[in-house]
């Protein structure tokens, strides 16, 4: 048997925390803000058993769930 992470871009509190913030911020402080948001979900990705690429495409599903909540 093999055990699957829950996937980061479907963790609806984190995205809307990561929006809310994004949203209050600077472009400049926002920018740094994802970038290290990122690092650190690239992290907590590879963390729970991805591989790099998985987790790296697990963090750009993140931020486009970002994106839909800032639009939204």
């Amino acid at each position: 048997m093999s055990v699957h992470a829950f996937p980061i871009s479907r963790e609806l509190p984190a995205i809307r925390s990561v929006a809310i913030a994004i949203a209050r911020l600077p472009s400049d402080e926002a920018a740094k803000l994802w970038r290290e948001t990122a690092v650190h979900l690239l992290s907590v990705a590879i963390e729970r058993g991805q591989s790099a690429n998985d987790a790296r495409t697990e963090v750009r599903r993140f931020f486009d769930a970002v994106q839909a909540a800032l639009a939204a």
